[in-house]
């Protein structure tokens, strides 16, 4: 069982979130734990009372936890680019998953990654993410 760090945009744009929740769902199917459930709630942790130090607090402890990381990067997030950068510099592996169709939309920074612990992938479906996932080793 792998524990992963699933990480999705959560106060900007949503638009991947049918997405996330599938990816979810698929990545627990294979048995593996999502530490980070909430990414996929409609409605927000400040929106149910966490304060923004406590939020930070949690995500920090989880990506400590965490064994991989995915991290859903269709829609531009500050919060999921700190969380990529924090978890690679630690030289664990994480995957950025962008949908096909946003790939020119993604950062150059994100894109230009060479460190051998991040891998770049397109998608079209949840479950071609998975699939692509799981080839290279990291679910």
């Amino acid at each position: 069982m792998v524990k992963v760090y699933l990480a999705a945009p959560m106060r900007g744009v949503r638009g991947a979130l049918p997405e996330v929740k599938e990816l979810m769902r698929l990545i627990e199917s294979y048995g593996h734990e999502v530490l980070t459930k909430h990414v996929a709630d409609d409605v927000l942790d400040v929106d149910r009372g966490m304060t923004p130090r406590e939020v930070f607090e949690r995500d920090i402890r989880l990506l400590e936890e965490a064994d991989v990381m995915v991290a859903e990067v269709s829609y531009p997030s500050l919060g999921v680019g700190f969380e990529l950068a924090y978890f690679l510099t630690r030289g664990k592996p994480a995957a950025g998953l962008i949908l096909e169709e946003r790939l020119g939309t993604l950062s150059a920074l994100i894109q230009g990654i060479t460190w051998p612990n991040f891998h770049l992938v397109t998608y079209r479906s949840p479950r071609e993410a998975v699939e692509k996932l799981r080839s290279r080793g990291l679910l």
